[in-house]
């Protein structure tokens, strides 16, 4: 079903909170909880999806300009995503094709030439080898035509780059994406103005991480002294895209707008969203609001992940005071998320083992 506008939500929200339930499932879900411990099965989801469907892997406001990059690794695959010279996006695998080092370093960084430090291989941002030193020693691959980066499927829409991580793989992202697009194009993400400093927190098992970003059920008991005081609790609304979900969170300040023209409510004041990229991206905001976008990087282990918060601003932080206001807000949402779902979530993984594989219900 094509994504409906904001306003269609507000207006279910609403209707939820006067009816005093939110949007509901046919019936109720029981997981094993060793699907949540069990080593092998991890092994298969890193391998079945990480490294197979695309993934949303940086915004296009990350790398606006020719050489800006990101870096980072991710389901043990060393990454750089680089705006290249003609304007197109590319993500590489992180290492020199010459003995595998990485030609930058993580993070984030502008470099129209990439260099690996062990021996100095020179890369463009097209990933193409231009220089090495003492070339005439290499042989047959002298003229440099087969050594360039391994390049990775890439694709940018919506102001969202994505990526397989599997070298030569296959990828139509308009099907992946699916009826997704259209919702995600009403965040306007190509409009977004990054915040520099990013959060980087400790978790658990990602699939019991992302599980938090899905519920609404807990907001007014975990987060009952920050976001539960604003929000309804439990009364959200699910729309479905494939494996992907936008979920509407019902702010209080939603009652008073009974009767009035839809058109004339403040969205951004009556409500909450989040826009779910499977496997591993949670987009919190909307048009008018600052945005969080929370990377879920799965970890060595089946018990571990990291989240990687980034923050956008709606108009540019061209102020000291509009910079000290994003860090303020990443500050808080650091502080919330890591205290209490996160640190929730290595809770959670430390009691499963005594569960003994009884179910979760949902």
């Amino acid at each position: 079903m094509p994504a409906t506008p904001l306003t269609d939500v507000a207006q279910r929200l609403l209707a939820n909170v006067e009816q005093d339930h939110g949007d509901l499932a046919p019936g109720i879900m029981r997981l094993p909880t060793t699907n949540y411990t069990d080593p092998a099965m991890y092994q298969r989801e890193i391998e079945q999806i990480f490294h197979k469907v695309p993934l949303a892997v940086a915004l296009t406001v990350d790398i606006p300009n020719a050489g800006d990059y990101l870096a980072y690794d991710i389901a043990g695959r060393a990454i750089v995503v680089v705006r290249g010279d003609d304007g197109v996006a590319r993500t590489f695998v992180n290492a020199c094709r010459h003995r595998g080092a990485p030609v930058v370093c993580n993070g984030a960084g502008t470099a129209r030439r990439m260099t690996c430090r062990y021996h100095a291989w020179v890369f463009d941002t097209k990933g193409s080898l231009v220089g090495l030193p003492q070339r005439e020693q290499f042989g047959d691959i002298s003229d440099l035509g087969d050594m360039g980066l391994l390049q990775l499927p890439t694709a940018e829409r919506v102001g969202i780059v994505f990526s397989v991580l599997t070298p030569g793989a296959t990828m139509d992202i308009d099907e992946w994406l699916g009826e997704m697009q259209g919702a995600l194009a009403l965040l306007e993400l190509e409009k977004v103005y990054p915040h520099t400093t990013t959060t980087s927190l400790p978790s658990g098992n990602w699939k019991s991480t992302a599980d938090g970003y899905l519920d609404g059920y807990h907001i007014g008991f975990l987060h009952s002294s920050n976001l539960g005081l604003k929000q309804v609790n439990n009364r959200n609304t699910w729309d479905l895209f494939g494996p992907h979900v936008r979920l509407g969170f019902a702010n209080k300040t939603i009652v008073a707008q009974k009767g009035q023209p839809v058109e004339t409510w403040d969205l951004p004041d009556v409500m909450s969203l989040v826009h779910y990229v499977f496997p591993n991206v949670s987009i919190s905001g909307q048009p008018g609001r600052a945005t969080m976008v929370s990377r879920l990087l799965p970890g060595p282990s089946v018990s571990e992940a990291t989240v990687v918060q980034f923050h956008y601003s709606r108009e540019p932080l061209d102020s000291p005071d509009k910079v000290q206001a994003m860090e303020t807000r990443r500050k808080l949402y650091a502080a919330i998320t890591g205290d209490e779902d996160f640190d929730t979530v290595i809770d959670i993984n430390r009691t499963i083992p005594g569960m003994c594989g009884a179910d979760f219900v949902f």
